[in-house]
């Protein structure tokens, strides 16, 4: 992209600043190692069309993207592209792309496949069935994994209602969960006043903890287009610039993503190609027995992989109507003074941490 195009892309997706994406994500593969972190990208070109060769040089430094003709047969490009996504994708992605544009020209893929372990694996043979609350009334079954004493680093923040739990990952990985603490929740709304400095807090210990984890095996597939003209970059569908890439008139016809996440005792493997009704916890359990958010997040560049919210994590079962005694009003969660302690440290005017005051447990400070 170039010129006003490039800026809008820059301003949108605030690209505009901190390091180059391709040189992190480079950067991160070859420290993370092949086996936990594949970053993959493809190229196909229709035969004869005219691309700059600065267009190519890039493409192949940053992300090894070298062109592969299209065949001009929709049914033999199609197989061609969906064997590549499926290998990328350690045959987690077995069908990316339906049907392709007469008029494709030029076709830009990337995929990533992360494989994490847990530091401190589940035993198997404690999960077991139980209920997940979609919202006030009604629940569906999960496999929920447990742990009488998992060793984990958790708070929770008054403003917003959250609770957040880091579950570290074997290399410099974590796998980040946020439970709001009411059912009406909206994902903008939650993450507004939420940075990785408040995330992160590296002054918690970890401490042990009964944890409640559902299993999950997620699968999202959606089309870009509206979302991005949403954002802003309506642009990119109508007339771009794009003389960066080919002196000829180009028009992005379609963006899709396909993302997978896979949780387990082992560990989570996830890829991508482009009135509370929990019960009352106490201060030393973690229950995620309710919608929430979740991160994959490297620890040390502050770097979100994966980020994905569940609100049903087994959307094929029947719901189920709540036992009344399953339902407690826990308003009283974050509002009982006797859970959390005065003393507690503004982050932002208005954010505040509560953690457990133990004298093992430091208070957290404020962030810089």
């Amino acid at each position: 992209a170039q010129n006003q195009t490039l800026q809008r892309l820059q301003q949108v997706l605030h690209a505009d600043s901190g390091p180059c994406l391709p040189h992190l994500l480079s950067y991160l593969s070859k420290n993370l190692g092949p086996g936990a972190f594949r970053l993959a990208a493809r190229m196909y070109l229709q035969k004869g069309f005219p691309i700059k060769e600065d267009f190519l040089e890039q493409s192949e430094q940053l992300f090894g993207a070298k062109p592969v003709s299209l065949m001009g047969r929709q049914e033999d490009d199609l197989t061609n592209i969906n064997q590549w996504v499926k290998e990328a994708t350690e045959g987690k992605i077995q069908e990316f792309l339906s049907e392709l544009p007469d008029n494709t020209v030029l076709l830009l893929l990337n995929a990533i496949h992360f494989q994490g372990f847990w530091k401190s694996k589940f035993d198997p043979s404690l999960t077991q069935r139980d209920s997940f609350h979609l919202d006030e009334q009604f629940t569906v079954p999960v496999e929920m994994m447990q742990a009488r004493s998992y060793p984990l680093r958790w708070f929770l923040l008054e403003q917003p209602e959250i609770q957040v739990a880091h579950f570290p990952f074997k290399n410099n990985m974590s796998f980040v969960v946020i439970v709001p603490t009411r059912f009406e929740w909206n994902v903008s709304q939650v993450l507004a006043n939420l940075s990785w400095d408040t995330l992160h807090q590296p002054s918690l210990r970890e401490r042990p903890t009964k944890v409640r984890l559902p299993k999950l095996h997620l699968k999202h597939h959606m089309d870009l287009v509206a979302t991005l003209s949403q954002l802003g970059l309506q642009e990119l569908f109508r007339a771009p610039d794009l003389r960066g890439i080919s002196d000829q008139s180009l028009v992005v016809s379609g963006v899709q993503h396909q993302s997978t996440l896979e949780l387990s005792e082992v560990g989570v493997e996830a890829a991508a190609a482009t009135s509370v009704a929990m019960s009352r916890m106490s201060l030393s359990s973690f229950s995620v027995n309710r919608p929430f958010l979740f991160f994959v997040f490297e620890d040390t560049t502050g770097l979100p992989l994966f980020v994905g919210s569940v609100r049903n994590p087994n959307p094929s079962a029947q719901r189920e109507l709540k036992e009344q005694q399953d339902s407690p009003d826990n308003k009283d969660i974050l509002h009982d003074r006797k859970l959390f302690p005065r003393g507690d440290k503004l982050f932002g005017p208005d954010l505040k941490l509560a953690p457990p005051s133990e004298e093992d447990y430091p208070q957290v400070g404020s962030p810089k």
